[in-house]
């Protein structure tokens, strides 16, 4: 099916919609698109109505279009400025909307720089080219193009304009046009930080084991650590829904994640000591340990139990670590406002139980332990990326794409998320139905209007610690596929966002941050996606069992300068997963493949092997040996020019379990796998350690080799 250019038609093609297609256009919907499969498709009527009423246009029916439309358009000439200007480079250019009564009068310019200088000028609208000119209601209007010599300052600034009576306000973001590059990059390892296990961590990784995981890197070579977002999440639910890609809030990070007894009160709370020394809490330790799959509920329980008396002990008296947790309070309404809402939503008879019910007897209590909870969670990683950036890279973080519907980030910033649409993906060969994430789109126009706060505030807590940050789902930048709330994920409409605004506010604060861009461009993924990644300089990712092509020339894609390599995603199959085919097996048990298609799909893997097998001097006889095609395969990757190789750690022993499986649920144990062995073992295992001192060895060897070349060239 794939190329093909059949069509799928979801509405007519009568004259009466022209004002629908108008209107859609002109709020940056794209209602007809090409799936992941090759197929045209062209939204309902209903799914475009249904995502133009979640941005705020009033159009119950079809009879509503004509004059949102005039209104639409009335309402932008109106609109002296864009309410977002990107100045690249400090170059600033700005278009002002005028209409012709105005046109021959001067513009007052007022621009107040982030640092708080202001500069103000007169312009002379009539001496300005003009880019564009539109008759409205009669009216001769313009678009007038000012360029302001000299440039500003890299920053966010606000420029005000007051023409013919009306006065209008924007936000400035002058932005550097490449994001920070730093030095070329190393070896990362990769593990989910749930999954990643200690003897002496309770059921579950916790910072700790990751501080570890970093001091052990060195002695292999690597030189960052890797794993899925440490956001806070909801483990309430029943089943309990643990996705990192739903958390409760981008802002706020999982206290799941602490290690209590790394806590300086822990060393002075004789209750918190006791209750940890107990029999009773040790039994239900071992039990987390012991379990099959992660327990969130369970290891949320004993963790709070502990926190809980470290929050009262801080809280009870005077002392250093109470007048440090009150700073901090003071100095972070957010988290104020986010222990608000975490308590509010504990005491709620509509959330229902939860697994720390019967922790907290009010909300007072609940309060003080959500704010402590955070305060120690961030110390506890500011540490770990500390030690992280030491090594060269540092940490490489995740920064998800949605949140969950009945978080903090959609109850305090309201306006910021679109309601009665959820996020998705149309189908694919994967997902013949497409894909409906059931998290709430970014209002596009909102963001714009309230200068991309939330979007600034939340991106900045990841760049904060990370040295190489992930940007999830990267075409969102430019389009995210809308499905209006209990359609089908099949019937959905592309909704464009400012991706210059957007690129532009990544560009500023990597620099600030000094910290590497990550775009995740996998999927249906527009060829100007990639180009804005490019011109920016923001790196994608290469996935190598997506580039193996028998047949072609050469039959393996080699991975592209500036990109993250590795040989999957936490999404896909493992490296051994991949070679047995338990993907295809998933597929088929699924429903999505046909017999017929399976077996297909069964030959073209063996014809994968022997790709990968026939890039070595092995020849095709290595084709059934697993850790030779695993040599192989992170040795091309090794010797290519990718800014990063990630490793994947349950790779090195050919783990053939997936960590999730896409369009499954509580089905299936996503997110709840942890790693065959524990740290202390794999971290002595000459297939973990040797393997990736090889990689190591590789790149750098590669990296001499092209330096060299390059010299004498």
């Amino acid at each position: 099916m794939i190329g093909s250019r059949r069509t799928t038609h979801a509405t007519g093609g009568s004259p009466e919609q022209e004002p629908l297609r108008r209107l859609a256009a002109w709020c940056g919907l794209e209602p007809r698109y090409t799936d992941g499969c090759g197929v045209r498709r062209v939204a309902s009527d209903d799914a475009v109505l249904a995502s133009l009423r979640a941005l705020g246009v009033e159009v119950e029916t079809r009879a509503d279009v004509t004059a949102a439309l005039e209104t639409r358009i009335h309402d932008a000439w109106d609109t002296v400025l864009a309410p977002v200007i990107v100045a690249w480079d400090g170059q600033l250019v700005f278009d002002v909307r005028v209409r012709l009564a105005a046109s021959s009068r001067p513009a007052r310019c007022v621009l107040t720089l982030e640092q708080g200088d202001v500069r103000e000028w007169v312009e002379r609208m009539d001496g300005v080219p003009t880019v564009e000119t539109a008759s409205v209601g009669g009216q001769a209007c313009s678009v007038q193009r000012v360029s302001v010599s000299g440039g500003v300052p890299l920053g966010y600034h606000t420029l005000r304009v007051e023409l013919g009576g009306l006065t209008a306000d924007a936000l400035v973001i002058a932005a550097p046009s490449l994001a920070f590059a730093g030095e070329p990059g190393g070896v990362g390892v990769f593990v989910p930080l749930y999954a990643l296990h200690s003897a002496r961590s309770w059921g579950i990784g916790d910072l700790t084991d990751l501080e570890h995981l970093v001091d052990w890197l060195p002695s292999i070579g690597a030189r960052a650590a890797s794993t899925l977002p440490l956001l806070a999440t909801d483990y309430s639910g029943s089943p309990c829904d643990p996705s990192p890609y739903r958390p409760l809030s981008r802002l706020f990070w999982n206290e799941l994640f602490v290690d209590p007894t790394r806590l300086p009160e822990f060393a002075t709370c004789d209750a918190a000591r006791r209750l940890v020394e107990s029999e009773p809490f040790q039994r239900r330790v071992s039990l987390l340990r012991g379990a099959p799959l992660v327990d969130y509920p369970g290891a949320l329980a004993v963790k709070r139990e502990v926190l809980t008396l470290l929050t009262e002990a801080v809280a009870s008296g005077p002392g250093v670590r109470a007048d440090a947790l009150a700073d901090w309070e003071r100095q972070h309404p957010l988290a104020r406002a986010y222990a608000t809402f975490r308590a509010d939503r504990e005491s709620s008879a509509a959330h229902g139980p939860g697994p720390e019910s019967a922790l907290f007897p009010d909300p007072g209590a609940a309060y003080r332990y959500y704010l402590y909870s955070q305060w120690v969670t961030e110390q506890q990683l500011a540490r770990v990326a500390s030690q992280a950036d030491s090594l060269g890279d540092g940490l490489y973080l995740d920064f998800p794409l949605g949140v969950h519907p009945s978080g903090f980030d959609v109850a305090h910033f309201p306006t910021q998320f679109v309601e009665g649409v959820t996020t998705g993906a149309p189908p694919d060969e994967l997902f013949l139905s497409g894909q409906d994430w059931a998290t709430p789109p970014p209002h596009p126009e909102a963001a714009r209007r309230e200068g991309y706060r939330y979007l600034r505030a939340s991106l900045t807590r990841h760049l904060q610690l990370a040295g190489r940050l992930r940007i999830d789902h990267v075409m969102g930048l430019h389009r995210l596929f809308w499905i209006p709330s209990g359609g089908a994920a099949s019937d959905g409409v592309y909704v464009h966002y400012p991706a210059d605004e957007v690129s532009a506010i990544l560009c500023l604060e990597s620099c600030r941050h000094q910290t590497r861009l990550v775009g995740e461009n996998l999927g249906t993924v527009p060829a100007y996606v990639n180009n804005t990644l490019a011109a920016h300089g923001i790196g994608g990712l290469h996935v190598a069992q997506f580039q193996v092509h028998p047949g072609d020339t050469p039959p393996i894609q080699p991975a592209a300068g500036g990109t993250v390599a590795s040989l999957n995603t936490h999404d896909t199959a493992t490296f051994g997963g991949y070679l047995h085919g338990t993907d295809i097996d998933e597929r088929v048990a699924r429903g999505l493949l046909t017999p017929s298609s399976a077996d297909a799909a069964r030959r073209r893997r063996r014809d994968e092997r022997i790709a990968i097998a026939q890039s070595t001097d092995a020849g095709p006889a290595s084709a059934d040996e697993p850790s030779e095609l695993l040599d192989t395969s992170l040795s091309q990757l090794a010797r290519s020019p990718a800014d990063m190789v990630l490793v994947t750690l349950e790779d090195l022993w050919l783990e053939c379990r997936p960590q999730n499986v896409p369009g499954t649920g509580p089905e299936r144990p996503n997110w709840r796998r942890r790693a065959r062995y524990a740290f202390e073992e794999f971290s002595t295992m000459p297939e973990v350690t040797d393997t990736v001192r090889r990689v190591a060895d590789a790149q750098a060897l590669a990296r001499r080799e092209r330096l060299s070349l390059g010299k004498s060239a």
